[in-house]
């Protein structure tokens, strides 16, 4: 009786151990432009890059007050699996822009958030 009960707590905290990691969402790691920075209104794409590997997701930016200015709805980068990417257009004016981003992470789960940057000539 005393090896089986031994033997179940063994079990179950191998479990544990290994389950919690499955269940810890992916976060961000970075981001171009960097979230809350500054950078030129030439930039071609904004990225975000994750801790962890992405089934999917849609990243789109737009001009605070005004519209968007992202091209479709970006997607994964095909060179890197924790990597969101979308292009921009061109003519860009200086101003603050908002970044929204959604993915579905490796592990199931659904996750959402977004960020600010400006731009300037």
């Amino acid at each position: 009786m005393r090896r089986s009960l031994i033997a179940t707590t063994a079990t179950a905290a191998a479990l544990a151990a290994t389950a919690a990691p499955a269940l810890a969402h992916v976060e961000v790691t970075s981001t171009s432009p960097s979230r809350g920075g500054t950078a030129k209104t030439t930039i071609r794409t904004v990225k975000v890059t994750f801790d962890g590997q992405l089934r999917s997701g849609t990243v789109s930016v737009t001009r605070v007050g005004s519209g968007k200015v992202s091209r479709g709805r970006g997607g994964r980068d095909p060179r890197n699996v924790r990597r969101l990417s979308v292009g921009l257009k061109g003519g860009l004016r200086a101003g603050r822009y908002k970044v929204r981003w959604t993915i579905v992470a490796a592990d199931g789960h659904d996750q959402s958030g977004s960020f600010r940057f400006k731009l300037r000539k």
